[in-house]
């Protein structure tokens, strides 16, 4: 079985980073001010910026305003909007405030060369909710329609991706021995396989073990948005390792025309996953 040598290969890379912990350093006033300013400017371009962009921006502002997202305090995996925003904020878990504020300028200096970060912005007392993003928040996925299903899942099916949930492999694969079928079903609310929701919601067991029985890497969501597209937009290099060695295509395209290194925001595992240039 192909996942038991990747994990091995992996697991020397990964174990540094796993006992990694959040480090909180003093912020500098003068990044302070020029992420005020950066926050001030976004406000003016978020009608000119796509949703994708507007997602890099929430995450990188809410670790900087707020420290590492605690995945205890979560969405529910039904809350689809909010689960997507949280998903991009965990992502940046272990960067503190101070280099969350400088990415976030500097991904403000890439987009609109025009900005004067020596502009000051509204002034923010840290110990509330910031205002500039509260204006963005709720416009950010406006286009976001959660559609009435057009077929419903069967109960096999319900049960079949609460399993994946828990990761419960010995229902799945009861589920598994008596329809083989099951291992593609799509949910009746995203059309996303177990492979897509156990990459999506960092089920690594469940993930690992639907790999191991042959799940479609190239299965994709209403968005056409592949396993490893959600494994870079989650910062999950584990994930995407695997994913990479079962053959996902790093130049697969979504519906927005972004393959799965352009929806990542780690840039170890984003240049992991930059398609090679012959």
């Amino acid at each position: 079985m192909f996942i038991a040598w990747a994990v091995s290969a992996f697991q020397n890379k990964t174990a540094d980073d796993d006992d990694e912990e959040y480090v909180e350093f003093p912020i500098d006033v003068r990044l302070e001010q020029k992420f005020h300013s950066a926050s001030a400017r976004l406000v003016e371009l978020r009608f000119q910026l796509d949703k994708k962009i507007l997602l890099k921006f929430y995450g990188l502002y809410k670790q900087a305003t707020s420290g590492p997202a605690d995945p205890k305090d979560g969405p529910h995996w039904y809350e689809t909007e909010a689960r997507v925003k949280f998903n991009e904020w965990l992502g940046h878990r272990k960067m503190n405030r101070a280099i969350a504020m400088e990415k976030y300028c500097e991904l403000l200096q890439e987009i609109d060369d025009q900005w004067n970060p020596d502009v000051e912005g509204p002034k923010q007392t840290w110990n509330k909710v910031p205002s500039t993003m509260e204006t963005i928040e709720p416009e950010m996925f406006d286009d976001v329609v959660v559609k009435t299903p057009t077929r419903l899942e069967t109960e096999e099916e319900k049960e079949w991706f609460a399993a994946m949930r828990g990761n419960n492999i010995q229902a799945m694969q009861k589920l598994l021995d008596a329809n083989p079928d099951i291992i593609e079903a799509k949910d009746q609310h995203l059309g996303m396989t177990a492979l897509l929701w156990s990459t999506d919601l960092g089920c690594e067991r469940s993930f690992m073990w639907l790999l191991d029985e042959g799940a479609n890497v190239h299965a994709v969501d209403e968005c056409l948005q592949t396993p490893l597209h959600f494994a870079a937009q989650c910062s999950r290099p584990f994930f995407a390792e695997l994913l990479l060695q079962a053959g996902a295509n790093v130049n697969a395209l979504d519906s927005d025309g972004l393959i799965p290194a352009e929806c990542c925001v780690d840039e170890e595992l984003k240049q992991k996953l930059t398609p090679c240039l012959d």
